[in-house]
């Protein structure tokens, strides 16, 4: 399981860079870097069968490090070769007097970028989980979706959440 999430996040982190890198490059600090958060949390979301424990953690887990460390990164490395422009004044109403305004812009501001991860990770997971070919009966006590050893008596996998058999 710990494998499966590590793959799930790189890939979500890779696609949400790949996709900070191009909406940086053509539109700059726009709202279209939203899209990052929603389809990194999209591609890893769909590592995952159950939708709310394992996509929607994964997305949101994509969009809060997409929106702290990769994204400002990529943002000031661009800065740094001179492919986006400064501003040359400061934008209206960041002094130093609407801090406390700032502040409170930026939490809602992450809040619905995680939401918007958060809907990513749910769609891919819940994509996954509705288009997923049927799997052929496993052995007894085996998950036949992610392999995992599970009670034979179980309905649903305790790693994956799949279910296993009828109620």
């Amino acid at each position: 399981m710990a494998q499966k999430l590590g793959l799930a996040l790189i890939a979500g982190f890779v696609t949400a860079a790949v996709i900070d890198f191009v909406v940086l490059l053509t539109t700059g600090m726009s709202a279209a870097v939203l899209l990052s958060s929603f389809l990194g949390g999209l591609v890893a979301g769909s590592f995952f069968i159950e939708p709310i424990k394992g996509g929607g953690k994964a997305g949101i887990t994509i969009a809060l490090v997409d929106a702290i460390l990769v994204r400002p990164s990529i943002a000031m490395l661009l800065y740094q070769m001179g492919v986006i422009p400064l501003p040359e004044e400061p934008l209206p109403g960041t002094e130093l007097s609407n801090i406390p305004f700032l502040i409170v812009a930026m939490l809602v501001s992450l809040a619905i970028e995680l939401s918007i991860g958060f809907g990513g990770g749910f769609v891919g997971a819940y994509l996954r989980k509705t288009l997923a070919p049927v799997k052929p009966h496993a052995a007894p006590g085996v998950c036949p979706y992610c392999g995992a050893k599970v009670p034979p008596e179980a309905i649903y996998c305790p790693y994956c959440g799949a279910k296993l058999k009828e109620a």
